[in-house]
This record gives C-alpha cells, structure tokens and sequence, in this order.
C-alpha cells in the first residue's frame, strides 16, 4: 500500500511527468528581468543611429553637438519601450525555443557577477561589431540583389562575381 501512490505516478503517461510551457515561460521571465536589469539598452539603441552619423560624417558634413543630442534622444524615444517589449516576449519565444534546463542555466548564469559583466558589455560587443557587418552587408549587395531579383522574376540568376 505504501507503495500505491509511486506506482500511479509510474502510471501516468510520460507528457505528464514532463516540464511545463508554463513553468519554461515561468523561468525565461525571471531570465530575461535579470537581463533587463543588467543589459544596458541605452547602449544598444545609441549603437543603431552611429552608422547614420558615419556616414554624414563621411559626406563631408559636421554635426553640432546639439544635433547629435536630438538624433539620440529621437532614438531613444522611438525605441526604449518598443524594445523593452520585445525583450519581455523573448520569455515566450524561450519557452517554445528551449527546455527548462536550458532556460535555468541561463539564468543562472546571469545571475552571477561574471553573468551580469557579460550582459553589460553586449552593446560594446554588437557596435565594435556593426562596422564591419554593415561594410559586409555593403559589399555584398551589389552582386546579391540582381540575383534576388533575378530568382524573384523567374530568370537565371546572373554569374557570381568573385568576392574581394
């Protein structure tokens, strides 16, 4: 008798002892309100306009201080809540995406100091990055979209042309 109730629970089907949505949607959230705390989105959003003063800058124009100060704060007012939500909904999209072992290690990870370092330097990480990605994406395209397009109207792609 005293083993009754572990044979019904050996019983059930295997679904049944298996994790939750709810519990992976559960632990992503408290995954991604450490990462909020830590990740410096002021940081991100103020990488995305640079290539804009890059390439102002590499067409001979000088921007005032004050105009630099309101692209950022344009910036900043278009999408710091807009890219705060999406952050939340990636619990959502981490639930479907990951298993609750996954989604606790990462949170676990970020929760320790070395976890917390990492989040904070991500920003440094995608800008010191988005130069070089931008000049790829750049370099790229003129031989890519006639190819795209090519596909798109049901022709031939055009030959690739060597890459430098």
């Amino acid at each position: 008798m005293k083993h009754m109730p572990l044979l019904a629970l050996l019983a059930l089907p295997l679904p049944l002892l298996a994790e939750t949505r709810e519990e992976r949607v559960a632990v992503a959230t408290e995954y991604v309100d450490l990462a909020l705390q830590s990740f410096d989105l002021t940081a991100v959003i103020e990488t995305m306009y640079q290539p804009i003063l890059q390439q102002v800058a590499a067409g001979g124009q000088v921007l005032a201080d004050d105009q630099v100060a309101q692209i950022r704060q344009l910036y900043l007012d278009t999408f710091t809540q807009p890219m705060t939500s999406l952050m939340r909904d990636q619990a959502q999209i981490m639930a479907d995406l990951m298993t609750l072992g996954e989604i606790t290690a990462l949170r676990d990870f970020y929760a320790t100091p070395e976890g917390r370092s990492v989040l904070a330097k991500l920003p440094q990480l995608t800008a010191a990055q988005q130069p070089a990605v931008m000049q790829l994406v750049n370099d790229r395209m003129g031989t890519l979209m006639p190819q795209v397009l090519a596909i798109i109207n049901g022709e031939a792609p055009p030959a690739p042309t060597a890459q430098p």
